[in-house]
């Protein structure tokens, strides 16, 4: 049984990760909120970057597992 969540979650985990990386790209990209002339134009800017990516790649992960948990079907369903 464990296994079988496992297989479920994990494929929603790393799609959740990945779309946390493409947004944290596209917000540094976009340079929403200057975030990309700190990134580019300070000393610590790649730091900056690094936290920005941890956090959406925590906060999107969570959402997808989240999802992923809450639309397993229950036997009564």
């Amino acid at each position: 049984m464990h296994m079988e969540v496992l297989r479920y979650v994990l494929p929603h985990l790393f799609a959740g990760c990945v779309a946390g990386v493409v947004a944290a790209i596209g917000v540094v990209a976009t340079n929403l909120g200057s975030l990309r002339d700190l990134v580019l134009h300070t000393e610590g800017g790649w730091l900056a970057f690094a936290l920005l990516t941890f956090g959406f790649v925590v906060t999107f992960g969570s959402i997808a597992i989240g999802t992923a948990i809450m639309t397993i079907a229950d036997d009564e369903d």
